[in-house]
């Protein structure tokens, strides 16, 4: 099935749904990875994706991946054409990412490692899907603090010269509000003759058995590529990497206390009181759920959010639930106080007017939820849709 072939089928990865304009592939950015539903035409060869969150992969038919001439992190030209002889795994990494991008990145490490004696076969690249931070030092630093400096090749160039590569693979990367990106985490399997074989989009989900299916169907596509037509049996996980699900948003060492302009709905919920919130200046952790109102996963959550509010309401150990609100789009506090009404809001709503809230979180996509300390320090973070009872287990095992 070639890229053309991919318009109109869903791609489940995890928890973002991920879709591209009319000229790209049939996917859909929306708030962040959400699962739809895996293409008829596309069969999984891993017992281990009876779980959903990790994409079986797209076939793409031997279509010529197109060429293209960037910088690496070390500043030196690379083409894609430079690498024919060997396997490529490409993959569209932000270079700023903190959700999605490290995750990306550990997949890819024990990729390498579990190839072995095979290493020398395969090169993995990672071409930047930032349109701000395309410096040679942002993709130098961010392989450093990845621990992928010298197992792959970074590649930035200009904004256009980025657009031109994302354009060509179905990419896509967009601002949604200051420092927000919203990109696609594609991995691309090449053959040694050039060839696209494999597409891949990468789970959200830190959980050691996710990325463990995910680094063996990586494998299943790559081993029958190497040397003498390898088996993907022959590579039993001899992985010794730790998995870093803690890498995931921001470290949890700085505290992040912060006072916001809130609104309060009020029991009866006909009526929204204005107040402030504080988090970080109490004794009691609080649950942060960062949204906004124009995305559509952020609503599909909230019944699950109502839920978790209604039980800590009777239980008073666990967190509060309060949600962060990015107003930078909003059309106005009418709008939002709006929105609580119609979608029967039962917890408080921070108004991040300026976004300086979110970017003190390292949000890069929505929604994302965070445990906060009583002090203002992280305790738990997860970017994506979470189910009521998702949400408890989670916040569960922190308290």
């Amino acid at each position: 099935m070639n890229k053309s072939g991919l318009a109109g089928a869903s791609i489940a990865i995890g928890v973002i749904a991920i879709m591209l304009g009319a000229t790209y592939v049939g996917w859909k950015i929306v708030t962040g990875l959400h699962p739809t539903s895996i293409p008829i035409a596309v069969q999984s060869t891993s017992a281990t994706l009876a779980n959903q969150n990790v994409d079986p992969g797209a076939p793409l038919g031997g279509r010529a991946a197109p060429d293209f001439s960037l910088i690496n992190q070390f500043g030196k030209p690379v083409s894609l054409l430079s690498m024919r002889g060997k396997t490529v795994v490409l993959a569209f990494i932000n270079s700023d990412g903190q959700t999605v991008s490290p995750l990306m990145a550990i997949v890819l490490k024990n990729f390498l490692y579990d190839l072995r004696s095979y290493r020398p076969d395969v090169q993995v690249i990672a071409v930047n899907a930032n349109p701000v931070a395309t410096g040679v030092s942002t993709v130098y630093n961010w392989s450093s603090t990845h621990k992928m400096l010298t197992d792959w090749q970074f590649l930035t160039g200009s904004s256009t010269d980025l657009k031109r590569v994302w354009q060509h693979y179905a990419v896509s990367s967009q601002i949604i509000n200051g420092s927000l990106i919203e990109d696609t985490p594609a991995i691309y399997v090449i053959s040694p003759s050039g060839k696209e074989q494999w597409l891949y989009l990468n789970s959200n989900s830190a959980q050691a058995p996710i990325i463990a299916a995910q680094v063996q169907e990586l494998m299943n596509h790559v081993a029958p590529l190497l040397p003498g037509h390898v088996s993907p049996q022959q590579f039993a996980p001899a992985r010794e990497l730790e998995y870093l699900p803690q890498g995931i948003g921001p470290s949890s060492s700085p505290a992040r206390s912060f006072t916001l302009p809130a609104l309060i709905p009020t029991h009866s919920g006909a009526t929204i009181a204005q107040s402030t919130v504080s988090v970080g200046r109490d004794t009691r952790p609080i649950l942060l759920e960062f949204f906004a109102t124009w995305c559509p996963d952020c609503q599909e959550e909230v019944p699950a959010l109502r839920q978790y509010a209604s039980y800590t309401k009777t239980h008073a150990t666990w967190p509060a639930l309060v949600a962060v609100d990015l107003r930078q789009s909003e059309s106005s506090l009418r709008h939002v106080e709006h929105y609580i009404t119609a979608q029967q809001l039962n917890f408080p709503v921070a108004l991040d007017n300026k976004g300086t809230v979110s970017d003190l979180y390292g949000v890069t996509g929505l929604p994302t939820q965070v445990l906060v300390s009583g002090s203002g320090h992280i305790l738990w973070y997860h970017q994506g849709l979470l189910s009521a009872t998702s949400l408890m287990q989670h916040v569960g095992k922190i308290i």
